[in-house]
């Protein structure tokens, strides 16, 4: 199929860019953007005695604001015009080009985050998570690890145990999520996107005064692609990847000291992309499942109550959030392109999980002002999370005595309360010193209920107990905190080191059928803790024009989590381990007088196991390395923008480069996953208001893993298998924008 894509100015209707899709490389993408955006670059040199004044970065990491380099930690900021240029619509996205973190797949279920080699090796349940995520001060579940990303100010990825001001499960590290808020003028604004796969976006925002005292605020998105995997039945993509999003806010500002924000939101997700497949793969994978065998529906509502009140030298805030999740998946066992390879046949399958959950969180807290000569901070916090799963619609012909072969209802109850503060104080002039302290007491309550289906039912000897009951709970209290100094070597350089304190609490599998199939009650997992040590160096001139920030790390973890899997049996236990991990980091940027603009960062991570139950269903040797953690990760962007000297029109070239080293695919380090480079690259005319684009992802056309996994022979001789799932091949598009 041969189509033509093409820019053309409205006031000249001469073509700027234009190609066809049969003759387009990726070597005449490149030369393009680099041809058009540097041929005017004579024009602008004259501009380079011009002094560029930036406002220092300021953030909110700790609660209050102020300037990311007093923060005695690391912090990697994601600003809203990369989210929207690099088309990082969703949070994973956003978080593939940051150094030193991972999206980890977990076997193509629920994804988690790792950061610095520190968190679950293999998640146990949704409530495993070991970096907390939070949207305007509401925390998430695991779950809303792929939340799309709609009108969004920053994200902040901050390195290193959190749980002193973040709370629970923030033992590697926290991300915070700050939306655009309503504003006191009228401002809109409109985009859509088309390209190949059938990618399609559309999303839009309006924001302004109601009346003096009363400001709104209105976000919406739809976006749609094809599944990358294709169906071998029909060879069409096996599902297509849905997402409708929609966020109001209200603002009420009754006087100069006190405002009111409320948000309210919702998110539809559907289309299952997380499938697996027998390695190695073609550059048009596809699996063998039935037609319309898989299904993911995912709905979320999120409701968030934001006060703030300033008195003479104190800052006071309130905030109250609920969020609904549902989560409802269909898919087969066994994928037949795998199984024809192990055992000669494709057994027909399939099973369904149903996850809903009730997420209520309410923090109080008092602190100093921004500017304020000692930074303080201080408040308690109360969080509850009631999930339930439910296991349905499971038919396993092949292996009939599966304890899956079942309905499966399952109950989690959290209860969290937590007192915490945090103080800079200034000893000198250049000396600071860091303290901060959370106390927090857990509760957990477990219920389980399974009956057996007429599959299991026939395959089993009379009298075996088809119904079976689970009922658990535990009780945990525990200390997180960190400490610190920062000292200013000069008005442009801030040397720091900090120890901090993690911790995650233990919990209940969500995948556990021993209670079934043993009659006794599943292992509760155990909690897990880790002390991390950071000394960095923040480097920014005085126009924030250039800046370079370096750390280097070291974390000791223990009882880190493993569910443990056998995936012919289907039998699962939870398990725990030690691990360490070091490393280093750099990332800086460079606003340079000729229109250029150059962001970077390169990571070292080495993460190992050092500590192994003395019997272990998993088989795991100490000295493994953490899978999914490679040791060398790093990202490049050049950014350039020229005038054109048409109508005021200017030409923005776009072109980064993320590259992830080799890592192992599982944690017996069975296999290694190849390193690889993904190059994008976005070419933009803009005007005042307007902007037209074209963009590429994965110029390169590189295909790469997702994750892996190593499945042993089903019987004695027989072949084993690895699976995973790849990258999106090339693809091309064009879109449009508009503000007012």
């Amino acid at each position: 199929m041969r189509y033509k894509l093409a820019l053309t100015n409205t006031l000249t209707n001469q073509s700027l860019v234009c190609f066809n899709k049969s003759k387009v490389t990726n070597n005449l993408l490149l030369a393009s953007a680099f041809c058009l955006s540097f041929s005017a670059v004579a024009e602008t040199i004259d501009e380079e005695d011009e002094a560029i004044h930036l406002d220092q970065l300021t953030v909110t990491a700790r609660h209050v604001k102020e300037s990311a380099k007093d923060i005695p930690f690391t912090i990697n900021i994601i600003d809203d015009k990369q989210i929207t240029e690099k088309r990082e619509t969703t949070l994973e996205k956003a978080l593939n080009d940051t150094v030193g973190v991972q999206v980890i797949s977990n076997m193509g279920g629920a994804k988690s985050i790792r950061m610095r080699g520190v968190g679950s090796i293999l998640p146990m349940s949704g409530d495993d998570s070991s970096v907390s995520i939070n949207v305007d001060g509401m925390p998430q579940s695991i779950n809303n690890t792929t939340l799309n990303l709609l009108d969004v100010e920053r994200i902040e990825v901050l390195k290193g145990p959190q749980g002193t001001l973040f709370g629970r499960n923030s033992e590697a590290g926290a991300i915070n999520i700050i939306s655009n808020k309503p504003t006191r003028y009228l401002e809109a604004g409109f985009r859509t996107e088309l390209g190949q796969d059938h990618q399609k976006l559309t999303e839009g925002v309006i924001s302004g005064p109601l009346n003096d005292m009363l400001s709104g605020r209105f976000a919406v998105r739809y976006d749609e692609a094809d599944s990358i995997l294709d169906n071998r039945y029909d060879n069409k993509p096996v599902s297509i990847l849905r997402n409708k999003m929609a966020r109001g806010s209200l603002l009420w500002e009754p006087s100069v000291a006190t405002s009111v924000l409320f948000t309210t939101e919702v998110e539809d997700a559907m289309g299952m992309d997380n499938m697996y497949m027998m390695r190695p793969y073609s550059h048009h994978p596809k699996i063998d499942i039935p037609n319309g065998s898989d299904k993911s529906e995912k709905n979320i509502y999120r409701f968030n109550l934001k006060v703030e009140h300033e008195l003479d030298n104190t800052l006071l805030t309130s905030i109250t959030g609920y969020s609904y999740t549902k989560h409802d998946t269909k898919s087969p066992i066994y994928e037949g392109d795998l199984y024809n390879h192990l055992v000669g046949m494709r057994p027909p399958s399939n099973w369904s999980f149903l996850t809903k959950e009730n997420l209520f969180n309410q923090e109080l807290r008092i602190s100093s002002k921004p500017e304020a000569p000692i930074f303080w901070v201080a408040g308690i916090n109360y969080y509850t999370n009631h999930r339930h799963r439910e296991t349905y619609d499971v038919a396993d012909v092949f292996y009939t005595t599966n304890p899956m072969n079942a309905n499966i209802r399952r109950k989690f109850k959290t209860d969290n309360i937590g007192v915490f503060g945090e103080v800079t104080y200034p000893i000198t002039d250049k000396f600071k010193v860091t303290a901060g302290i959370r106390q927090s007491y857990e509760k957990k309550n477990y219920q389980a209920k399974w009956n057996a289906n007429a599959i299991y039912a026939g395959a089993t000897p009379p009298g075996t107990p088809l119904m079976a009951f689970d009922k658990q709970k535990l009780t945990d209290h525990y200390t997180t905190g960190r400490l610190g100094f920062n000292y200013l070597l000069n008005d442009n350089a801030t040397l720091y080191a900090l120890y901090s304190r993690g911790y995650k609490t233990g919990g209940f599998n969500d995948e556990g059928t021993d209670f079934a199939a043993l009659g006794i009650s599943d292992q509760a997992y155990k909690s897990a803790y880790v002390n991390a040590y950071e000394v960095g160096l923040k480097l920014e001139n005085d126009t924030s024009t250039l800046g370079l920030n370096t750390a280097l790390f070291y974390n000791d973890t223990k009882r880190e989590h493993l569910m443990a899997y056998n995936p012919a049996t289907f039998v699962s236990v939870v398990e725990n381990y030690d691990t360490r991990s070091f490393g280093a980091e750099l990332d800086g940027f460079w606003k340079t007088p000729w229109n250029l603009e150059i962001i970077g960062g390169i990571g070292y991570t080495n993460a190992k196991i050092v500590g192994t139950p003395t019997e272990s269903l998993a088989e795991v040797k100490k000295h493994n390395y953490v899978p999914d953690t490679a040791k060398w990760n790093a990202n490049l962007t050049v950014l350039h923008s020229v005038p054109l000297n048409i109508a005021g029109l200017t030409l923005e070239t776009r072109i980064t480069n993320r590259y992830i080293g080799s890592r192992k695919a599982d944690v017996q380090n069975n296999f290694g996953l190849k390193p690889y480079n993904k190059l994008d690259a976005r070419i933009s005319v803009k005007g005042d208001n307007a902007e037209v684009y074209v963009w590429g992802d994965n110029l390169l056309n590189k295909t790469y893993d997702l994750w892996g996994y190593y499945i042993p022979a089903m019987f004695p001789d027989g072949p084993d298998a690895t699976i995973g799932s790849p990258g999106r091949g090339i693809t091309l598009g064009v879109g449009f924008a508009y503000t007012y």
